[in-house]
């Protein structure tokens, strides 16, 4: 694992992929035990991560976007990556999968204070809602102005 803070994903991620990240940013899985985090970082660790990870395998399993209860995700021209995270300590693991952005219709974000609802619509129909922290208005807006070209 690699120690990054939000500002430093996109140069350290790109050099580690060999290609251009346009947007980077911390992601999670909030499920309905997601306020433990709050409690302690064990309540973190041992009630809501573990929540998080086996709804982000029932993401996965739906939709075939590869994801972590914890991650990264960064936009590179033709793929939205995904690599395992720890943001509480920020902390990023191995690169976990990518999907290719012909898959994907829209990248939303929905203002909110530390961390913003992130919604990425696939061409199938589906929808997967992480939370973001950081440039997640930057990394829809790259999304939008790369389907633009």
């Amino acid at each position: 694992m690699r120690h990054l803070k939000d500002d430093e994903l996109v140069p350290a991620l790109s050099a580690q992929l060999g290609q251009e990240l346009l947007a980077a940013v911390y992601a999670r899985i909030d499920t309905a035990l997601g306020p433990a985090r709050m409690l302690t970082p064990l309540g973190n660790y041992l009630v809501a991560r573990p929540a998080a990870r086996a709804a982000a395998h029932r993401i996965t399993a739906r939709t075939d976007v590869p994801l972590d209860a914890a991650m990264v995700l960064g936009l590179t021209a033709d793929a939205l990556h995904v690599w395992s995270a720890d943001p509480m300590l920020n902390r990023v693991g191995d690169h976990v999968g990518e999907i290719s952005l012909d898959r994907v219709t829209d990248i939303t974000v929905i203002p909110g204070r530390s961390w913003q609802q992130v919604t990425v619509r696939l061409a199938e129909g589906e929808k997967v809602e992480v939370q973001g922290r950081g440039a997640t208005h930057a990394l829809a807006a790259a999304f939008r102005e790369r389907s633009a070209r």
